[in-house]
């Protein structure tokens, strides 16, 4: 799973990358041309207690990769289209992080600070990225067709469709288009396919972002998730001892630091679960699709589980936490063999049982 941070100058988007993957990058480097990147395991509670239960000898979590990518900047859209190096370099990330400022009272150009308008920048600069890209294969596309007698191309239709969408301002997630269209798609790395997360990047006298109002009416009028963090605070926060910190969190009415609330805000973006497998040499926690079948599941571990996989011993990790071993698990019946098309639900540790 890999998200991409995007931002104008000045938005304190590499403050925030600093904080979910721990790195120390300056964010004065705001004019750089490439992008930087981080791994992150994701903090789960449940993993340290199946290792313990199971006797593994390690616990392997899952992990996410987070880049924080090149400042855009207004009107530049076109620009970097035509290099195609923002897509080049955020095609393949799963989804965006938006990272608005909302601290302060003036933006990186000295203008008075406008979240919303700084929303509706980024968004534009996407689209007109996405839209040069797909003009230029319109045009190859054009070239070749003049000298084939067969005039039908279901690519330029689609490619067609998608730039009319684009100039209406709208973003291709919010197309109607088949698996097919998908497919096609796919290989453009179009920025505007993407699920985006809304960041408001806000001062300790507004944790709630509530003076973001319009910036926050806008991202619902899209149905875009939202988080608000604190650059300043929650640097402070991950300098204190883990008890100190949990007391200052509740001060502030925070539930959890802002690295595992974006991390959890990004899971329930991309609709992923975590799944469990575990023995006595390694507890591994996998990041699947929700609604993943089992065999998908064991295909995320090895292909030759997705290959031979026959069936798979299914334990919810409530019932192996509430009885405290597989044993007591199997005498009391929680204990499930499913087939290949089980739907696994997070939570679930799975044992698969698959031929060679």
């Amino acid at each position: 799973m890999k998200v991409g941070f995007l931002g104008l100058p000045g938005s304190g988007k590499t403050t925030l990358f600093n904080l979910v993957t721990g790195r120390e990058v300056d964010p004065g480097l705001a004019g750089r041309a490439e992008a930087l990147m981080g791994v992150v395991t994701v903090p789960d509670e449940r993993l340290p207690r199946i290792a313990e239960i199971y006797g593994s000898d390690r616990a392997v979590p899952p992990e996410v990769t987070f880049v924080d990518l090149m400042a855009l900047h207004r009107g530049e859209g076109k620009q970097r289209a035509r290099d195609e190096s923002l897509t080049k370099v955020a095609g393949d990330a799963d989804a965006f992080a938006l990272v608005l400022q909302c601290f302060g009272e003036m933006d990186y150009e000295g203008n008075p600070l406008d979240p919303a308008a700084d929303l509706e920048t980024l968004l534009l600069e996407m689209t007109i990225t996405d839209l040069a890209v797909v003009e230029r294969r319109l045009e190859r596309i054009g070239a070749e067709m003049k000298a084939a007698r067969d005039k039908t191309n279901p690519e330029r239709d689609l490619l067609q469709r998608v730039a009319d969408h684009l100039v209406e301002g709208n973003r291709v997630i919010d197309m109607e288009l088949t698996g097919e269209d998908e497919r096609t798609l796919r290989g453009f790395n179009l920025l505007t396919a993407k699920p985006l997360l809304v960041v408001f990047n806000v001062g300790e006298d507004d944790l709630q972002a509530a003076e973001c109002g319009l910036a926050r009416q806008h991202a619902d009028s899209l149905g875009l998730p939202q988080v608000a963090i604190c650059g300043p605070l929650e640097q402070e926060l991950a300098e204190l001892d883990e008890a100190t910190s949990r007391e200052l969190l509740e001060d502030y009415g925070l539930e959890a630091p802002a690295r595992d609330r974006f991390i959890r805000a990004c899971y329930q973006l991309l609709d992923v679960i975590t799944y469990f497998t575990a023995n006595e040499n390694e507890a591994h926690g996998w990041t699947i699709p929700a609604g993943a079948i089992a065999r998908e599941a064991a295909g995320k571990v090895h292909s030759d589980m997705y290959d031979g996989f026959i069936r798979a011993e299914v334990i919810p990790f409530e019932k192996l936490n509430e009885l405290g071993s597989v044993a007591a698990c199997k005498e009391a019946g929680v204990v499930r063999l499913e087939g290949r098309d089980y739907v696994v639900q997070d939570g679930d540790i799975l044992d698969v049982r698959f031929s060679r």
